[in-house]
């Protein structure tokens, strides 16, 4: 909900930081109060013999999992994945379907790919100095997220 309420009054600058924040860093305060406030409350048990507390970590670890999946899916969907565009028009066609012309006017090359580029300097992951683009150390984190989940799931990396 807060997400779609501040996304509704003024989509803020720097999205996926935003979606971080919103997502991960907000609720993970919040789970870590209310486990402080439960270590506090309780007797002086270990604080891993307590339930209540045990399943609060797992909580937050689910929350951050699914989490982190919509911020995964965020961009392609808000960039207007080409995917589901093409799937889109031909559905609006009909009967009549589509020739690769027509799909072709769809996306007009410029528009590919100036909206992916400006995106990705808007979020600060990559920057123009010294005559070239280089990633800056957000895009570096984001970049290794990426990788390290990539070689976990055995997926070439590169390819979609």
């Amino acid at each position: 909900m807060v997400h779609i309420l501040i996304w509704r009054f003024k989509k803020p600058p720097r999205e996926m930081m935003w979606l971080v924040v919103i997502f991960i860093l907000l609720p993970g305060i919040i789970y870590f109060g209310i486990v402080l406030s439960s270590l506090f409350s309780s007797s002086r048990q270990s604080c891993f013999a307590h339930p209540d507390i045990i399943n609060r970590i797992l909580t937050f670890i689910w929350h951050s999992a699914l989490s982190s999946a919509y911020i995964m899916t965020y961009p392609p969907i808000q960039a207007g994945c080409p995917s589901l565009k093409i799937m889109l028009a031909i559905y609006s066609s009909r009967t009549a379907g589509m020739t690769i012309k027509d799909i072709e006017r769809i996306f007009p090359e410029d528009t590919l790919f100036s909206d992916r580029f400006d995106d990705l300097i808007e979020d600060g992951l990559i920057s123009w100095k010294y005559d070239a683009w280089g990633i800056t150390g957000t895009g570096r984190l984001l970049a290794r997220i990426f990788l390290t989940y990539r070689r976990l799931l055995k997926l070439p990396i590169g390819e979609g």
